[in-house]
């Protein structure tokens, strides 16, 4: 591998050999995004809409108590949290679930405690006024959206006099906009693009990917950061980890479908239907 850059040829042939960890894996994604701050500054300016120079905004990570030599270390917060010019925090979290109401009530509870501890920490009125709080909650189900729609709630809190609506929750979906790049070839924006950097499946994929978004600077440290990450055996395990509980998640979901299943056959056979038509109805064998 060429010792200053890496080339095209290069990731073609590291996909050959090592198998990259997606970025979709917890400690994967908190690692290779706190690892240069400028990079986490851009993309979250841009995922936020707001506008700032990223030359001009400073960027504080608050979970500074989480040494980036210490991997495990890690695994003892839950997102991604920082302050950029003091004044506007951002909390930044993966999952891997389908929508659903729940995950909209949760984001709601945790920007409200977020929002709290904002309070508590012993502002004044009118500073605590001008700070903002954003939760950016990046999903990785696909949901039927109109194109370049992201879901954006505002809250408000109203407490005697003071009623700053200054906190938001922004939902994306990630499966969505690569399913927009690479089946339908839209054009997307850098902030989209970065959505489906995060589903990479591979290292020329990211490669390709990152060359839109990135300086030949910062995509070099971006990319020998994966590099390292995926040949980390404590990110290699947790990666096995994060598989084996997917796994048991879709088995138990499974084993609930076969019982309902189980139970409409016998709801239909009660009710007179004949085997040959309840065959028909729900895709099985007579046996």
């Amino acid at each position: 591998m060429n010792e200053k850059y890496i080339t095209k040829a290069d990731v073609i042939k590291l996909d050959k050999e090592l198998k990259m960890v997606p970025l979709t894996v917890d400690l994967m994604f908190k690692s290779v995004f706190t690892y240069d701050l400028d990079i986490l500054k851009e993309f979250l300016i841009l995922e936020t809409g707001l506008s700032l120079d990223p030359k001009e905004t400073e960027i504080t990570l608050l979970n500074n108590e989480l040494p980036k030599n210490k991997i495990k270390e890690y695994k003892k917060t839950i997102d991604i949290y920082v302050k950029l010019n003091n004044r506007i925090n951002i909390n930044v979290e993966l999952n891997n679930s389908s929508f659903n109401e729940y995950l909209t009530v949760r984001n709601e509870l945790y920007t409200s405690k977020l929002f709290s501890l904002m309070f508590e920490s012993g502002d004044k009125s009118i500073d605590f006024l001008e700070k903002k709080l954003i939760q950016l909650n990046l999903n990785t189900e696909d949901l039927s959206l109109n194109y370049g729609d992201d879901i954006i709630i505002p809250y408000g809190i109203k407490t005697g006099k003071i009623y700053p609506q200054n906190r938001e929750t922004i939902l994306k979906y990630l499966a969505y906009y690569r399913k927009m790049y690479y089946t339908f070839n839209v054009n997307l924006t850098k902030a989209e693009l970065w959505l489906v950097v995060i589903l990479s499946k591979n290292f020329e994929e990211l490669y390709d990917l990152l060359d839109k978004l990135l300086t030949k600077e910062k995509k070099e440290k971006f990319l020998r950061k994966v590099i390292e990450m995926s040949k980390d055996t404590f990110i290699l395990s947790e990666w096995e980890k994060e598989k084996m509980d997917e796994l048991k998640e879709l088995a138990i979901i499974e084993d609930g479908r076969q019982e309902k299943q189980k139970e409409i056959v016998i709801n239909m056979y009660k009710n007179g239907l004949t085997i040959d038509l309840i065959k028909k109805c729900v895709g099985l064998t007579e046996e």
